[in-house]
C-alpha cells in the first residue's frame, strides 16, 4: 500500500484487514518517509534482478503474483529541514524518480501507476474524451486570457464558476490549510481576471443542480451516490464547502443506462482500475460530466450513507478475486 504517513484513514487499516483476511502480506510504505526512513532498491546484476521495498523493518520483495494499490504520495517530506534548498530539491527529485521508476517497472499488478495517474488527471483530455462517449459537459474555457476570459463568463446567462486545473496547498500565516474551492463569480472577481497573466484558470457555464452525484470506479464495479446541495446554505456551488454537513445525505443513485455504459467505456479509454467521478443533474434529468480523479477520496461513503463496501471491493482487486479486475486494453 503506497501512501504516506499523513494518510490516517481508518479504511486503510480495514483494507489490511481484508487483504490479510484473503491471505496476503501487506506492506504499508510512505512515500514521504523515504529515503531518510524506508527504503528500496532496484538490482540488475547478470540474469537477476530484483525490487525491494522495506518500511518499518518490514522487507518485501516485488514478484509477478503481488499487487500494489497506489492511493497518495508525499514524495521525500520528511528529508531535514536544515538541508540547503538546492540540496533538497535534488533529493526530493530523486527521490520521486527510483519510486516512480520502481512503480513503472513493477512485475505486478498496480492500481494505479502513477505516471497514468498524473496523465489521466489532466482536464481538458478528461472533457474531450467524455464529450466523445456521449456524456453532456459543460461550456468550459480554460486559459491565462483575461479577454476571452470576460468574453466567455459574459455569454453565460445563468453566471459562470472558476476552478483550478490542479490541486495544490495554500497555508495562511498560522500555517492552516485554505482550500480552493470552486467560486461563483461576481463582479468583484472580474475586476482580478488580470490575475490570469501568473496563472491559468477553468471557467465554467453555471448550471443549475437537482443533485450532485460522485461514481466511484473500483475494478469491475460502480458505486454511485447522489446528494441534494442545494438544501445547505453555501454548499450551492461546491458541496465540498460545507462536506462534513452533507455527510449523512448522500444515498445510492441508479445511472441511467447510457450513462452507466459511457462511463465503463470512459475508464476501458484510460485504461484504469479505480477513478472517483464527479458528475451533476440538472432540473431537467441531464447528466453532466464535470471531472474524473483518478486517485480522488471515496472512503466517506463507506463511514458514512450509503455505507458502500469500498475497501472490501479494493480488497478483491488487488488479491485478483474472480471478475473483480476491469478488463483494459493493452
Amino acid at each position: 500500500m503506497v501512501t504516506f504517513s499523513g494518510d490516517q484513514t481508518g479504511k486503510i487499516g480495514e483494507l489490511r484487514r481484508h487483504l490479510e483476511a484473503r491471505g496476503a502480506e501487506v506492506l504499508r510504505f510512505d512515500t514521504d518517509r523515504f529515503p531518510c526512513d524506508a527504503q528500496a532498491w532496484f538490482r540488475q546484476d547478470g540474469g537477476r534482478e530484483e525490487l525491494r521495498l522495506r518500511c518499518d523493518g518490514q522487507d518485501v520483495r516485488l514478484e509477478p503474483g503481488d499487487a500494489i494499490w497506489y492511493r497518495r504520495a508525499r514524495w521525500a517530506e520528511k528529508l531535514p529541514p536544515s538541508l540547503p534548498r538546492q540540496l533538497r530539491h535534488g533529493c526530493v527529485l530523486e527521490s520521486e524518480a527510483l519510486l516512480r521508476g520502481m512503480l513503472a517497472a513493477a512485475p505486478c499488478f498496480v492500481m494505479d501507476p502513477p505516471d497514468l495517474v498524473r496523465e489521466r488527471g489532466h482536464k481538458p483530455a478528461q472533457q474531450r474524451l467524455a464529450r466523445e462517449l456521449g456524456l453532456a459537459t459543460p461550456r468550459t474555457l480554460m486559459t491565462n486570457d483575461p479577454a476571452e476570459a470576460r468574453e466567455f463568463i459574459a455569454s453565460c446567462p445563468h453566471g459562470a464558476i472558476a476552478k483550478m486545473l490542479s490541486a495544490f496547498a495554500i497555508y495562511d500565516a498560522d500555517g492552516e490549510e485554505q482550500v480552493v474551492f470552486t467560486t461563483s463569480l461576481r463582479d468583484d472577481h472580474l475586476a482580478k481576471l488580470d490575475g490570469l497573466r501568473l496563472a491559468p484558470m477553468v471557467f465554467q457555464e453555471q448550471i443549475r443542480k437537482r443533485r450532485e452525484l460522485r461514481i466511484t470506479v473500483v475494478g469491475s464495479r460502480m458505486f454511485t451516490a447522489a446528494v441534494d446541495s442545494q438544501k445547505v446554505a453555501g454548499a450551492e456551488v461546491d458541496w465540498r464547502e460545507r462536506g462534513v454537513t452533507l455527510l449523512p445525505s448522500w444515498t445510492p443513485y441508479e445511472l441511467p443506462t447510457e450513462v452507466a455504459r459511457a462511463l465503463e467505456r470512459y475508464m476501458e479509454r484510460v485504461g484504469m482500475q479505480y477513478s472517483a467521478i464527479d458528475m451533476l443533474v440538472d432540473p431537467d434529468g441531464r447528466h453532466v460530466f464535470l471531472e474524473a480523479n483518478p486517485a480522488g477520496e471515496c472512503f466517506w461513503l463507506e463511514y458514512y450513507s450509503p455505507h458502500f463496501p469500498l475497501a472490501a471491493a479494493i480488497a478483491d482487486v488487488l488479491v485478483g478475486a474472480p471478475g473483480a479486475r476491469r478488463t483494459l486494453r493493452s
